[in-house]
C-alpha cells in the first residue's frame, strides 16, 4: 500500500520524537557523544528523505518552512558525511520546534481517512 502524505508526516513526527529523546542531555552532551551525533544525523537524514516523498503542493501549505533546506541537509548527511559540522547539526536541532509545528499544522489540514490527501 502506498503511503499517503499523512503517513509521511506521521513518520516525520516519529523521527522528531526520537531526536528529542536523543538530545535530552543538551548541546554539550551531544557534542561529546559520537553515538548521539550519529543517531541525530540518521534521524535528520530520514526526515529529509521523507520530506522528499511528500508532494510539493502539500509542503506549500507551510511555505515558511525550509523544506528545500531539509532535503538538502539530508543530501549533505548522506553524500558529504565527511564534511558534516556537528554545530550545523545542532542548529537543525534548535529548529526542531518549528519543524514540529509545521508538521502538526499540515496534519491538521489533511483528511484523516483513506481519501487521497496529496492534492492542494
Amino acid at each position: 500500500m502506498k503511503k499517503t502524505s499523512r503517513d509521511h508526516l506521521e513518520d516525520i513526527q516519529h523521527e522528531l520524537t526520537l531526536v528529542m529523546q536523543f538530545i535530552q542531555e543538551g548541546k554539550n552532551a551531544f557534542l561529546q557523544d559520537a553515538r548521539t551525533q550519529y543517531a541525530v544525523m540518521m534521524a535528520y537524514a530520514r526526515i529529509g528523505e521523507i520530506v522528499k516523498q511528500i508532494p510539493d503542493e502539500v509542503l506549500a501549505r507551510q511555505a515558511q518552512m525550509e523544506w528545500r533546506e531539509i532535503k538538502g541537509f539530508r543530501d549533505v548527511l548522506i553524500h558529504r558525511y565527511f564534511d558534516v559540522n556537528m554545530l550545523r547539526v545542532w542548529e537543525a536541532v534548535e529548529k526542531l520546534p518549528v519543524l514540529q509545528m509545521a508538521v502538526e499544522t499540515l496534519l491538521d489540514t489533511l483528511p484523516t481517512d483513506d481519501e487521497s490527501d496529496d492534492t492542494p
